[in-house]
């Protein structure tokens, strides 16, 4: 069964990405109380070279310790484990879907079984994306018992609409990902290319007078500390004329992601 081969692939791969995203989250929130204390006595983000950064760490030093820890999971487990280790995970679970057929010269078999070329994409997207978001909310559900260890609560609805967001960010990564993996033949050209894209909007990202073009400006900071703070409720996320709509925009990005997929598998040859 296709979707089984594909889990089979992807499992240990799934649960190391579990395992990095849980290895940083526990120590930031373990530690939170010393480094509150270091951020009051600290001048540093007077120094600090971007404007993003520099509202970074203001917010994370409100007089509020409330306020300030919910703005430092924003930046720890969305803006850093999410936007790193959630698009690297997303990628390599994407580079190979296809592209691994290709070099194991399987793909021509997998073309050949008497299944629907919508059905192949949809029992190897699936599974990915299980392995993709799955990890991200069991982690993002134990910032609430880490968050109890040292004395501090999180809104679990503010928290899932937070996690919701940042898998579909994912998902928008990994479908690019596959499409990208049909369309060239080696995982590692697959890999260089969606990687140098992300690098160059990264860059765009760092960039003040370009960044509205950046992806990232969709999972940053900016945007994570509101919905935590309970001032983005979910039909701002999802309406994109009344308001920002950025989780509305992912969605129709994997939606044509996919699409695209299913366009180039139903013409591709072996």
């Amino acid at each position: 069964m296709i979707a089984g081969k594909t889990f089979r692939e992807l499992r240990w791969m799934a649960l190391a990405y579990l395992l990095i995203l849980e290895g940083l989250c526990v120590p930031v929130l373990l530690w939170w109380p010393d480094i509150y204390a270091e951020l009051q006595r600290s001048s540093l983000g007077d120094k600090l070279p971007f404007d993003f950064a520099r509202k970074i760490f203001e917010a994370v030093r409100e007089t509020d310790p409330g306020i300030a820890y919910r703005n430092w999971v924003a930046v720890m487990l969305f803006f850093r484990s999410t936007n790193l280790v959630g698009v690297a995970a997303a990628v390599l679970f994407g580079t190979g879907l296809f592209a691994r057929e290709r070099e194991n010269l399987t793909f021509e078999f997998l073309l050949s079984r008497p299944i629907a070329r919508g059905a192949i994409l949809w029992q190897k997207l699936w599974p990915a994306a299980l392995c993709t978001t799955v990890p991200l909310f069991v982690v993002n559900a134990s910032a609430l018992y880490w968050s109890h260890c040292v004395e501090e609560t999180l809104p679990i609805p503010q928290l899932l609409l937070a996690t919701l967001h940042a898998a579909v960010f994912l998902l928008f990564v990994l479908a690019l990902t596959t499409w990208v993996s049909l369309r060239l033949r080696v995982q590692a050209h697959v890999a260089a290319a969606v990687g140098a894209l992300l690098v160059l909007q990264i860059g765009v990202y760092l960039t003040q007078r370009i960044r509205v073009f950046s992806l990232f400006r969709l999972v940053d900071f900016e945007w994570y500390a509101p919905v935590l703070a309970g001032n983005t409720p979910l039909w701002q996320m999802l309406d994109p004329v009344r308001s920002h709509g950025f989780t509305t925009w992912l969605l129709l990005g994997t939606l044509a992601c996919v699409l695209l997929t299913w366009r180039e598998l139903r013409h591709a040859t072996p």
